[in-house]
């Protein structure tokens, strides 16, 4: 059964007061609808992506209302309200509305993160002794920026990240290959790390591992454009402490980055 102080730690669940005196009957009820939304989501989410391309008015709407139901019956209430405000405005609104694409965009990716959590609480329930690292790092001085190092193949990755971060209170370290980011951590020790999957010769999970072996503790965050139990799993197995959904957006990229330093 799902641990309940790791559902309170989601955001985007609104549990309310009496969540912690469900009894054991209850939980499992609402476990049960929590997994089915995991498991249905990617779906559902092909399904949103495949009818907005085809600009398929009809279909986009349900499939945003039978979201929009789900999301409310997990008890992420405020994404539910959302997604149907949106609905009764799309029903006025002609393909050319600029709008349509970009809230489908961010209510997709928002939507994809609660269920990367929900996933991540799943996995750290069923394996307790499982490498996580998901707070403050202690260790790091408070003068001076803090050090997050970048790695991904994809230039306008790094670029959006570079982009997303001016101003804030730490020194963005970019590298586009798995050796740059080796040869780095041989004389440094970042108190963060964003890693890319999908990269030649060494993919992210082969330098997750490589990063833990090595004695690197700094959390580890995965940027991501999937959401699948598949996924998650083999992410925490490689050590991740977090992910962020792709496209990246400043909010969103801010508000996990502030969870470690």
């Amino acid at each position: 059964m799902m641990n309940k102080n790791l559902l309170l730690e989601i955001s985007a669940l609104k549990l309310g007061e009496n969540f912690n005196n469900l009894n054991d009957d209850q939980m499992k009820q609402y476990e049960e609808v929590l997994v089915s939304f995991m498991e249905n989501f990617p779906f559902n989410e092909k399904k949103i992506k495949a009818a907005l391309e085809e600009k398929d008015k009809k279909n986009l709407m349900v499939y945003l209302e039978a979201l929009c139901a789900a999301l409310k019956k997990i008890q992420a209430v405020d994404l539910a309200s959302e997604g149907r405000e949106f609905l009764n405005l799309l029903k006025d609104m002609d393909w050319e509305n600029e709008r349509i694409e970009a809230f489908i965009s961010v209510f997709l990716v928002t939507v994809a993160m609660l269920t990367i959590d929900l996933h991540m609480a799943k996995y750290l329930e069923e394996n307790t002794h499982a490498i996580y690292i998901r707070k403050k790092n202690e260790n790091v001085t408070a003068k001076g920026h803090k050090t997050i190092l970048a790695v991904d193949d994809t230039a306008i990755s790094l670029t959006l990240l570079k982009r997303c971060l001016e101003g804030e209170p730490c020194k963005l370290v970019c590298v586009n290959s798995t050796d740059s980011a080796l040869q780095y951590l041989e004389n440094n020790d970042p108190d963060l790390f964003i890693l890319d999957i999908e990269m030649p010769k060494m993919n992210g999970y082969e330098l997750a591992k490589k990063i833990r072996k090595d004695g690197h503790e700094a959390p580890i965050i995965f940027l991501t454009n999937y959401s699948s139990k598949e996924y998650v799993t083999k992410a925490m197995q490689a050590g991740a402490s977090d992910f962020i959904a792709k496209p990246i957006y400043k909010e969103m990229l801010t508000e996990k980055i502030s969870k470690y330093l």
